[in-house]
């Protein structure tokens, strides 16, 4: 059989009917025989106006004291703004767990992170600031580590993914904790994550106690994309 050779069809043209292209490759010689296969070029089907890297400082396990309730109390706020114009895509979040003691832990606590809503103020807690994809790009930052500003948050959407905690260091040889990640693969033509409306944001934090004096730590890792309506 012969090698596939880049080819082209007509299609009619909306005017003066001189002919569209489409990019094929065919497949034998030219003529009545020859076959055309269409190329298919994954895209995104959303419009980015923006992508933001975001990486945050250490974050400590709550201890038995301090279990938080993802409304007034919690770890970050992901906020696409009451007025932004515009979608937050939420394409990635991964969690990197590690402990400073040699110590048995006897509980796992699970850090959530969870759809919410919120109906009116300004967010004015302290943000994380982002990496951009190109220095150019508008600065945006819509993590912040408070919920400062924000009024009437409600959860009951959904948790989006359970990160947890893992619960033992040994005291012999070394213990590395399993780096988790959401969602586990990466769709090349971007259909996956989670679609965040103006007044809508997705809350980091950690609904269960943790142990007492806890001294297992994390950082995560996070992606967005602003999209158009």
């Amino acid at each position: 059989m012969a090698a596939p050779v880049e080819d082209y069809i007509a299609l009619a043209e909306d005017a003066a009917n001189l002919g569209k292209r489409a990019r094929v490759n065919r497949r034998g010689a030219a003529g009545s025989g020859a076959r055309y296969d269409h190329f298919t070029t994954p895209v995104s089907p959303h419009s980015k106006l923006g992508t933001q890297f975001y990486s945050t400082p250490y974050q400590t396990v709550k201890d038995n004291a301090s279990a938080q309730d993802g409304t007034t109390t919690g770890f970050f706020w992901l906020q696409n703004p009451l007025a932004s114009g515009f979608n937050l895509w939420l394409r990635h979040l991964l969690l990197r767990p590690s402990v400073i003691a040699t110590t048995a832990f006897l509980t796992s606590p699970r850090i959530l992170a969870e759809r919410f809503v919120y109906t009116g103020g300004t967010a004015s807690g302290a943000t994380i600031t982002p990496a951009k994809r190109v220095t150019g790009q508008a600065a945006a930052a819509f993590l912040r580590t408070a919920m400062t500003g924000m009024t009437g948050i409600a959860l009951g959407l959904g948790v989006v993914t359970t990160f947890v905690v893992p619960p033992v260091l040994t005291g012999v040889g070394q213990f590395d904790p399993a780096v988790q990640r959401w969602p586990e693969n990466r769709d090349p033509f971007e259909t996956d994550g989670l679609l965040l409306v103006p007044g809508e944001g997705v809350v980091i934090y950690q609904p269960d106690a943790g142990t007492a004096a806890d001294t297992r730590r994390f950082v995560m890792d996070i992606t967005t994309d602003e999209v158009e309506v």
